[in-house]
């Protein structure tokens, strides 16, 4: 009886040993494999003109052919991409290739440093009153409005912005707004593209910058008796084709002149339907000198496309999201303040 158990241990403890060689066996094997493959010239100049080419297709400007733009939209997950690939290269021991892996991952961190005005220090707030601004879309609380528009009002915002206000989203946002926001400007149409701006501050003007039918409103508003900003909001046409990346870089270009005429700083609010590392919205901010509130990257597979931007006489103090009481999320808010006479003219030369 003894004799039988010792016989079925020993068979156990053998059957134990042929699975973990079998299972080293198998691992040696796959990564011999994986090895013989990257080796090989057609393989290995593949994946190095592939990964080169990804991270060109995302830093440089592309024509306007809608699958790689669709491609460049995600380029923060390119790059997260390239850094998976470095690591499962290095497990594969090739050196080459991580090399190569990491070196996009970091050109493109750079880029998106670059463009992106991405900066860990953030501005020191002073003593100056600072202004914040909301920017929302009706379409996002069409099913619960009561307590969007409470959590809009507990956001304490001086300024909001909407877009895809009809005249029933007009009549309503008057009523309910008008203790807290007495001041606005409105453009009320059956589509998506009317907008209004809510104010704590005199509007002190009111303007409407149109291309092809489509409004973008703009709003002064007097801060106290010495400053002045001018906001503008505005919505656009998704890009579907290569006529619309046209029409809505049209329409961008139309408003940097508006935004580059402006006597008063320029905070813009938006849904531009663009990434915010899109060629579009470079040339738009370049040519308008404006800055990017957002200082941070999205991760998520659908990159944000509304925006807010400020010209170079203002500093962004925080960008944030604002969500609802059920954490859906409802806008974008950031709060501003004016730089001094000497920050301006340095930033300016």
């Amino acid at each position: 009886m003894e004799g039988d158990l010792c016989n079925g241990r020993q068979i156990e403890l053998a059957l134990k040993q042929d699975s973990a060689e079998l299972y080293n066996f198998n691992e040696v094997s796959l990564l011999a494999m994986l090895q013989r493959l990257f080796r090989h010239p057609l393989v290995n100049g593949m994946l190095v003109i592939g990964m080169i080419g990804l991270a060109l297709l995302c830093i440089v400007k592309i024509p306007d052919v809608v699958l790689l733009k669709r491609i460049a939209s995600h380029a923060i997950q390119i790059m997260l991409l390239f850094v998976a690939a470095g690591l499962f290269f290095l497990f594969a021991n090739q050196q080459r290739l991580l090399f190569i892996a990491f070196g996009c991952a970091g050109a493109l961190c750079l880029h998106f440093k670059y463009v992106g005005n991405i900066s860990l220090a953030l501005p020191v707030k002073t003593s100056e009153k600072s202004i914040t601004i909301l920017h929302t879309n009706t379409d996002d609380f069409s099913d619960d409005w009561h307590s969007v528009i409470n959590t809009i009002i507990g956001t304490d915002a001086d300024v909001v912005s909407f877009i895809e206000v009809t005249p029933n989203w007009a009549q309503l946002l008057l009523k309910v707004l008008d203790e807290y926001y007495p001041h606005h400007a409105l453009i009320t149409r059956i589509d998506p593209f009317g907008t209004a701006i809510f104010s704590r501050y005199p509007v002190v003007h009111r303007d409407t910058v149109v291309y092809e039918n489509l409004p973008n409103l703009s709003a002064a508003i007097k801060i106290d008796n010495k400053k002045f900003i001018k906001v503008f909001s505005s919505n656009s046409n998704p890009p579907l084709f290569r006529s619309s990346f046209e029409k809505l870089r049209n329409q961008l270009d139309v408003m940097a002149k508006a935004i580059s005429s402006s006597s008063h700083p320029v905070i813009t609010a938006g849904n531009y339907n663009l990434d915010q590392f899109s060629d579009e919205l470079q040339d738009f901010r370049a040519e308008a000198k404006l800055e990017d509130s957002r200082k941070t990257m999205s991760p998520s597979i659908n990159p944000p496309t509304n925006h807010l931007f400020h010209t170079r006489d203002l500093e962004c103090l925080r960008f944030f999201n604002v969500y609802d009481e059920k954490s859906n999320r409802l806008g974008i808010m950031g709060e501003y303040q004016f730089k001094s006479d000497d920050q301006a003219t340095a930033q300016g030369g």
